[in-house]
This record gives structure tokens, sequence and C-alpha cells, in this order.
């Protein structure tokens, strides 16, 4: 393996990322057919992981022809490769990316090989993955660098193709047209719910600001699925006051929060608390009225507030999603309101913001655009 810094090697990975770029970006460039079919069932799946890591499987094999992700993927550090300089390329050339995307394809894996790939899901494409990385490291570094310039060619096809579903619209702050988009996204395109998070989060955040609190609202930027006992945040979603206490923690969900679900939690707000020296001791779960934990000791018939649950030394209050959503809309001034709209259209339109929430979004505002 050529011996070169951790500078060099970055340095030299955005210089043939960037020239690659260009070319691929050129009107008349056209992708090899037997590429484009090699290519096409990766950029078919929702795991966009897949070919993230072919990505950092071909750059690492231009830099050092005898790298051989069959039988070393680690070999070359494909974590700090995407992490670094693969990603601020993806990033700049606005190319729908994850953030540790190869990292969660390849966790713990010793090889891309048939024994990997019998552990990943959907297995049909870790397979085909192992075969186009079986194809690579028997080409030339002449068909390589073909190959290469190819994928770029289809990630910036991916990028033009999302972008074509970007929405312009006019700022709105009627709350009741943003609880009903707000409501309808939760419903129709909750993406694993990443998109109740971040709605959620936007609201606190302006509500916040609009009133200037000083009040930081934390987690919200973050996927869903992050939130465990690693994560190191106690909650889906936290209010920190100025002297970076937590105020409050939050859970967000559209699935139920069951006892597995609130021993999940609790684990997480302990390991917190112990860390940190801190003193949680309750967490607001906005959620679904389905959703509840089914021992919550009930409040209020029928009201924003569903009940709670006491667990060891903490207690979970659950309030119904929609009923804060409207609450929320209603105790924010019009320009916080104008100003979360502005936030989530730059959500739902951001790169990697799921497709079906942008299809979805696009819909809802043919059907609900002021003339």
């Amino acid at each position: 393996m050529t011996k070169m810094t951790v500078s060099q090697r970055n340095t030299q990975i955005t210089s043939i990322m960037a020239d690659f770029f260009s070319q691929a970006s050129k009107d008349n460039y056209k992708i090899d057919q037997t590429n484009a079919e090699t290519l096409e069932p990766l950029f078919q799946t929702d795991a966009w992981g897949f070919r993230e890591i072919l990505l950092v499987i071909a750059i690492a094999r231009l830099i050092d022809n005898k790298f051989q992700a069959s039988k070393a993927l680690y070999e070359y550090n494909p974590r700090s490769l995407y992490e670094g300089p693969i990603r601020s390329a993806l990033l700049s050339t606005h190319i729908p990316h994850r953030k540790s995307g190869p990292l969660n394809i390849a966790k713990a894996a010793v090889a891309i090989n048939k024994q990997w790939a019998a552990q990943r899901r959907p297995s049909n494409i870790a397979l085909h993955l192992v075969m186009v990385v079986e194809r690579i490291e028997k080409m030339s570094v002449d068909q390589l660098k073909k190959f290469t310039l190819d994928l770029h060619a289809r990630f910036l096809q991916e990028a033009s193709r999302i972008a074509d579903l970007s929405v312009e619209t006019e700022p709105e702050a009627d709350p009741n047209y943003l609880f009903s988009l707000c409501e309808k996204l939760i419903k129709e395109v909750p993406d694993a719910g990443n998109t109740p998070q971040r709605i959620t989060g936007l609201l606190l955040e302006e509500y916040h600001l609009g009133f200037d609190s000083g009040i930081k609202i934390l987690g919200h930027e973050d996927r869903a699925s992050v939130t465990s006992t690693t994560s190191k945040k106690p909650g889906d979603i936290m209010e920190q006051l100025a002297d970076d206490t937590i105020a409050t923690c939050y859970e967000i969900t559209v699935k139920p929060f069951n006892k597995a679900r609130l021993i999940e939690s609790y684990d997480t707000v302990n390991q917190y608390n112990n860390e940190h020296g801190s003193e949680i001791s309750e967490v607001i779960v906005i959620c679904r009225k389905q959703d509840a934990h089914p021992e919550i000791t009930p409040g209020t018939v029928n009201s924003f507030y569903l009940g709670k649950v006491e667990y060891q030394n903490m207690t979970y209050h659950f309030i119904d999603i929609f009923e804060w959503i409207i609450s929320q809309l209603l105790r924010m001034t019009p320009i916080s309101r104008l100003n979360f709209f502005e936030k989530l259209k730059q959500y739902i339109n951001d790169p990697n913001t799921a497709e079906k929430v942008k299809v979805f979004f696009m819909q809802w505002h043919r059907e609900h655009s002021v003339a």
C-alpha cells in the first residue's frame, strides 16, 4: 500500500473526484452501457450505503491498486475516506448521501464477499455489490478510471433528478395551513420517524428564537435512527439552557412506545446522567394516541395530555403529537411560523431528504397553492 500522510491522501482524493465530476458534467458525456447496467441496481435501492461504499472502494483502489475490498475492506480505512474528502465532494455537488452510509453498510465487515452479503438487506443488492467489487478488482487501471468516472456521472444524474423534485413556495404563516401540512406529512410520509422529529424540532427551535429565550434545540437535525446509548444524547430532542443544562428531554415517535422502547430510553437517559452529572428525571414523549405506553396512567380524557408512566426514578409524560403541533403553532409569532415553514421547506428540498417526502410535498403544493 502506498505510504502517504492522511493530508496527502485527502488532497489526492479531492483532486481525483473534482476531475471526475468535471468530466462527467460535460453535456456530451456518455456512460458506458455495461457500466450503466452494472451501476443501476445500486441507485434503485433506498439503501444508499451500497453505492457509497462502492465509491469508497473504487477511489481507494485508484490510489492503491493492491487494495482488495473482497479480502480486507478496512485496510484502507473506509470510514475516514468517506467522512473526510469523499463526503465533502458529495456535499459540494449536492449529491444525495448519508452521513455514514458506508459504515452502516459495512459495519464489522472483514471483506465485501458472499458471507458479508448474506447478513445484509436487501440481500440481492448486497450480492450485486459483491459482484461489482470482484469485477473492478480485475480491471486494468484505465478500465477502473472509466468505471469510476461513470460512477461519478451516475451520482450527478441522481443529484439532477432529485433537484427536479424541489418545490419553491411563498412563505406561509397561517396555522391552519401549517398544521394540515404537518399532519399529512406525518401520516403519509413519516420516513422512519425522521419527518415528525424534524417538524417537532423546528417548531421548538422557532418558538424559542421568536421569543429570544436563549434556549437551544439539540438533536432534531439527526436522523431518527441515531438515538441510542451510543449516540451521546439522552433523547431525540433536547432543550438546552445557556449553561448547557438539559432543561427538557423529548422522545418523538410514530411507533408504539412499548416496554422495550421505555427501557431503552431509560438506559439512554441514565447513562447520560451518569456521564454528565445531569439530573434528567422526566421525558416528554410526543406521539400518536395509539402509540402511548399500554400501561399509561391516563390524563384528562380526550386531551392534549395523554397521561404518564413511572419507571424506576423516571417519569414519562405522553402528549398527542397532533394536538401538540397545533398548540405550538398557535403560541408562536407569525414571523416564527413563517420561519418554521421556510426551514421545513428547506429540509424537504434538501438532497438527503427521502424522495417520498419530496414527492408528497410537491403534490401537496399543487393542491394547496394559492392562485
